[in-house]
C-alpha cells in the first residue's frame, strides 16, 4: 500500500490494535471508535498518540468528547460509492474543529482525489498500482464551482462577485 498526501502536512505511522491488544508504552495506535469510548483515560496516558477508526456511517458527535485527546482519524470507506466519509471529514473539520490528520482507507478511487482533498482529508492509502493515478488526479483541476470544507471562494461566487462590481459602476 501507498500513502498519497494530499495536503503536505507530516503523516503519521501508526498500529491498529485489535479489540484484545493493549498498547506499548508510547506507541502510535488506531483504535475503533467502540472501543475508545469504553476505554478510560489510562488509555490515553500509557500509548503515544491516538486516533480512532471510523466507518463512514459513524455519527461525528459521538467523537465530541474524544476531539482534545485524538491526534488523528481514519475513515474506512466500505466502497468507492459511499460518500459518507466525505460528509463526515467535512462535519470533523467544520463542526468539531479537528485539526490532527484525517486519513481514508478503503477502496477509494483517483477520481474522488481531488474531492477527499477538497472534504478535510489529509493522506489517502491507496493500492502502490493507483499511486501515480492519485497524483495526478490532484493536478487536474484548481478552480472549483463549489466551495470546500475551508470556505475557499468558488469559481462560481467569484464571477457573481464581479457582475455586482459592474452593476454598481
Amino acid at each position: 500500500m501507498a500513502l498519497v498526501n494530499l495536503t503536505g502536512i507530516q503523516a503519521g505511522d501508526f498500529t491498529v490494535l485489535a479489540e484484545d491488544q493493549t498498547p506499548a508504552e508510547g506507541a502510535t495506535v488506531a483504535v475503533p471508535l467502540s472501543r475508545l469510548r469504553d476505554e478510560g483515560d489510562d488509555f490515553f496516558k500509557v500509548a503515544g498518540p491516538v486516533g480512532a477508526v471510523l466507518a463512514t456511517d459513524t455519527n461525528y458527535t459521538d467523537l465530541a468528547p474524544l476531539m482534545n485527546k485524538l491526534a488523528f482519524v481514519v475513515i474506512d470507506f466500505p466502497a468507492f460509492g459511499d460518500g459518507r466519509g466525505f460528509s463526515l471529514a467535512v462535519r470533523l473539520r467544520k463542526d468539531l474543529g479537528f485539526k490532527g490528520e484525517i486519513r481514508a482507507t478503503g477502496p477509494v478511487i483517483p477520481d474522488q482525489a481531488l474531492f477527499l482533498l477538497r472534504a478535510g482529508f489529509d493522506t489517502v492509502e491507496v493500492s502502490d498500482a493507483r499511486e501515480a493515478a492519485f497524483k495526478a488526479a490532484l493536478k487536474r483541476f484548481d478552480t472549483f464551482y463549489q466551495t470546500d470544507y475551508t470556505g475557499q471562494v468558488s469559481l462560481a461566487h467569484a464571477r457573481h462577485g464581479k457582475n455586482q462590481e459592474r452593476k454598481a459602476s
